[in-house]
């Protein structure tokens, strides 16, 4: 059965999708048989698992949703690379920022997924163009670069929006690397089309774990110039 949601339910959805990309944590409630979850009210026979985007949030229902509660915080790589397809193995559904309202969305996991990973390239394309600058981590030897985590022979380059983001990064295997600015020209004119010829990814605002983002060169500099995005 086909569900459209309202325009409520749209706002309510796109708004805990913004709120996760920019704070990188979700935010769920576990008790002796996993995590919170109640009865879907669009969907005959199936569960909505519940998230929130704000921690006061999770706390305030907590108590009344299981017994003997625990407050869970989850990264958002974690929770694109485990939870949700977790979630969607098991036929459930995801209600973010749930408040027992009349007002409830009720979400497929990997739809939920690919909007927050949509978003989340969004917003590291607008704070890049603002600041005009794009931040990796860099040595004598090159800049910093990961395996990827679909294809063991390709890599990606790590970058961040914001220095202090960069920054946070250099510690264990990195620790002697220095945050570089990457000006948004040379980003577009320089960096990207070097990962393109070498057949290695980027990965804007790279968080640790299985669900970082990872794109072609190609696709990231669509977002910047105004291109539909590449399939």
């Amino acid at each position: 059965m086909l569900f459209s949601p309202s325009i409520p339910e749209i706002a309510q959805r796109d708004r805990f999708i913004r709120r996760i990309v920019g704070q990188r944590m979700v935010f769920c409630v576990a008790g002796e048989d996993g995590l919170a979850r109640v009865d879907s009210r669009h969907f005959r026979g199936r569960q909505a698992t519940l998230v929130w985007s704000a921690r006061a949030e999770a706390e305030r229902w907590a108590s009344t949703l299981v017994a003997h509660p625990r407050l869970k915080e989850i990264p958002l790589g974690a929770f694109l690379a485990e939870v949700l397809p977790t979630l969607a193995g098991l036929k459930r559904l995801v209600a973010p920022d749930w408040s027992a309202d009349p007002i409830e969305v009720e979400l497929q996991p990997m739809d939920l997924a690919e909007r927050v990973r949509l978003e989340a390239v969004e917003a590291f394309v607008q704070r890049v163009k603002v600041r005009r600058a794009a931040w990796m981590l860099e040595d004598s030897s090159g800049p910093a670069l990961l395996v990827s985590a679909t294809r063991a022979d390709q890599l990606f380059l790590p970058c961040w929006s914001s220095r202090r983001e960069a920054e946070t990064r250099i510690e264990g295997p990195w620790k002697d690397m220095l945050a570089v600015e990457i000006p948004l020209d040379n980003l577009l004119s320089m960096t990207l089309p070097w990962l393109d010829q070498r057949g290695w990814l980027i990965a804007p605002d790279h968080c640790e774990g299985a669900g970082a983002l990872e794109l072609a060169p190609a696709e990231l500099k669509a977002r910047f110039v105004g291109m539909p995005a590449l399939a």
